[in-house]
């Protein structure tokens, strides 16, 4: 990890991802966690105030930058007491098996460098019957805005901390056996299309 994605892209990505305007598509898919969580990609705790407090018995958050979570460590929480910040990959999670009964993952699968190898493990380190709860953009479907994400894409990644533009969220998922449930895409108004296609929804592991 270079100067520029320790320092500072990390206080870039609490502003823009902290965007009010994305605030309600974070809130309706964490509100919908329950029990014992892992947040995937925790970045700087921008979820922690949308979780339900009487049906999260705790929450552990990862993230490989090690300052995004020093501002998380900052932040106020209305479960203070309940997070548990972990350095680490998704790729390679530090957990048993079944351990968890939800996961969250909100704008972070379009940096991980092995999106499938990090939904395997998300899904094992859930209990039979668990939910994967995410929100993240991806590919349009539209062929036009595709062919701006195709030419965008070398020159966004490494000003966004490596972040993709053209990543099937849904197949992705599906390609690791949950099962997706209560799902849908749009457009985030006000976000330019090449970066405002969102998928969100939940999927349940069999």
């Amino acid at each position: 990890m270079n100067f520029y994605e320790r320092q500072i892209l990390p206080p870039i990505l609490n502003c823009v991802c902290g965007l009010p305007l994305l605030n309600g598509y974070r809130e309706g898919i964490v509100k919908r966690a329950r029990g014992s969580v892992l947040e995937i990609g925790l970045g700087s705790s921008l979820n922690t105030k949308f979780y339900a407090h009487e049906q999260v018995t705790e929450i552990t958050g990862i993230d490989p930058n090690e300052s995004l979570l020093q501002i998380a460590a900052q932040n106020e929480s209305p479960h203070q007491g309940k997070i548990n910040l972990i350095r680490a990959v998704s790729e390679r999670l530090p957990f048993e098996n079944n351990r968890f009964d939800s996961a969250v993952v909100t704008f972070s699968l379009c940096t991980i460098p092995e999106p499938v190898l990090a939904l395997e493990e998300i899904k094992r380190v859930l209990r039979p019957g668990g939910d994967l709860h995410f929100c993240e953009h991806g590919l349009s479907d539209s062929p036009k805005v595709q062919k701006w994400q195709r030419w965008l894409e070398p020159l966004w990644k490494p000003l966004a901390g490596g972040c993709h533009l053209k990543r099937d969220i849904f197949s992705l998922i599906s390609a690791t056996g949950f099962k997706l449930h209560d799902h849908e895409t749009m457009y985030v108004k006000n976000i330019p299309k090449f970066i405002g296609y969102i998928y969100k929804g939940s999927a349940k592991k069999n």
